[in-house]
């Protein structure tokens, strides 16, 4: 089963997250939550983490910082951003860095 981590900082997102899909129909476990980008990053460290699902503005540390940083410790998460922000300028930067979708 694959795992994964929902980053988003409101909290009924990631409160819902789990209701939204039926995760183990596609062998998807979301095995961990963080508030922000600086949390998850830590988890990214200490957890093997195969899905990534993140907001991309968050405080202390944003959805484009954290997958800047994953891919720059050679982590190859798969990667879907979030964003409630119709702007392509996000698209084009989370693209830099290799993301699977980007939902708006």
């Amino acid at each position: 089963m694959y795992k994964a981590l929902v980053v988003d900082d409101e909290p009924i997102i990631l409160e819902g997250f789990d209701n939204l899909i039926s995760w183990e129909e596609f062998g998807i476990e979301i095995s961990a939550k963080a508030e922000n980008g600086k949390a998850a990053l830590q988890i990214v460290r200490e957890e093997e983490i195969d899905l990534l699902i993140t907001d991309i503005r968050m405080p202390e540390m944003s959805g484009l910082e954290l997958l800047k940083t994953i891919r720059q410790e050679g982590k190859s998460i798969k990667v879907i951003i979030l964003s409630g922000y119709d702007d392509f300028q996000y698209v084009k930067e989370a693209s830099k860095y290799g993301i699977e979708n980007y939902l708006l």
